[in-house]
């Protein structure tokens, strides 16, 4: 997709008439956002979002070809303890990072989550993650009891699994859910960060329903655009700047119907754990202290202190947060949906 057309797109918005909103069904659009450059600088272009008029929930323009999608994603994306081995100062960094603030967020992140199924251990559950990443959410449930499996798009990521943690791990996307993976299999499917980068979200819950046992549990966690980040932050938000690799962004009612309209039933939005929040609202101040950049690019002494003052900002944002997560314009939302017993 040329950089040409997404240019042309974002500066000159018009009303959409060519599109289906991934959420409710919509087919009617206005212009939100235009002019977004991809935070990562990864991506050349222009992008912009426009709104559902119905749900709310916004759809990224011009929207990419399927094939196009994979291409938008740096080779270090995701967190792991191991990015940078070449590198002893860098090494040491993610290690500290891991203790303040990943592990303790991945903890949380279970924590909510059991409690949300209301799971107390009274037998060993099954469980897939898609989109594991680098699998250390998964470690965090293994280590809580779960039987778990990973399943991501990138073969690089799954081995990392496979090898380096020792868990089972499967390289596929939405179309695995449907055909490769054994029907009622799963007591548990998790989707953290996963529903605004996929092209068919009907196809995804779907799926993750198909696979799921009677009585089971699909859990998502998603950036919610009518929370209070995006109303303050506006084009500034972190999930804004994600384009082109957000390719939606849904409302609370767009999330709820897309869930109900796939099956599920008992459908209820929590917040997300307060550090991951915290560490949204400071990407979107500090753009600079990315991940990527600090540990995907040559040089480190200008990316490590943007990194170490985007830390500093994670934790003077923590209050901000902790009341946010309270009212009822949480801006990343965790669904909690239950698969119909049988009757």
């Amino acid at each position: 997709m040329s950089s040409e057309r997404a240019t042309e797109t974002a500066t000159a918005p018009a009303a959409r008439r060519d599109a289906v909103c991934l959420y409710c069904g919509g087919t009617t659009f206005r212009p939100h956002f235009h002019g977004i450059k991809d935070r990562l600088r990864y991506v050349p272009g222009l992008w912009a979002f426009d709104r559902c008029q119905d749900c709310h929930s916004l759809l990224l323009a011009p929207f990419p070809e399927t094939s196009a999608i994979a291409g938008f994603y740096p080779a270090v994306y995701s967190f792991s303890l191991d990015l940078d081995n070449q590198n002893a100062i860098r090494r040491w960094l993610g290690r500290l990072e891991y203790h303040l603030f990943y592990g303790p967020h991945y903890r949380a992140q279970v924590r909510q989550v059991l409690r949300g199924i209301g799971w107390r251990g009274e037998r060993r559950l099954r469980l897939l993650d898609i989109g594991c990443g680098r699998g250390l959410r998964l470690t965090a449930f293994h280590r809580q009891g779960f039987e778990v499996q990973g399943l991501d798009l990138q073969p690089e990521v799954v081995d990392y699994v496979r090898s380096r943690l020792g868990l089972e791990a499967n390289v596929g996307g939405a179309d695995s859910l449907a055909t490769e993976i054994a029907p009622e299999s799963f007591d548990v499917v998790t989707a953290f960060y996963l529903l605004e980068h996929v092209p068919n979200v009907d196809e995804v819950l779907a799926g993750c329903l198909r696979v799921l046992r009677p009585g089971g549990w699909f859990v998502g966690v998603v950036p919610i655009c009518d929370g209070l980040q995006a109303q303050i932050f506006g084009q500034r938000w972190l999930h804004v700047t994600e384009a082109p690799r957000h390719l939606s962004l849904p409302s609370r009612g767009g999330l709820l119907r897309a869930a109900e309209r796939a099956g599920y039933e008992l459908l209820r939005l929590r917040s997300d754990a307060v550090l991951n929040c915290a560490g949204i609202v400071a990407g979107s101040l500090l753009p600079g202290s990315d991940l990527t950049s600090a540990y995907g690019k040559r040089g480190w002494l200008g990316p490590m202190i943007r990194r170490m003052a985007g830390g500093a900002c994670v934790a003077a944002s923590i209050p901000f947060c902790l009341a946010e997560n309270l009212s009822p314009r949480t801006s990343h939302a965790m669904l909690l949906a239950r698969k119909p017993p049988r009757s």
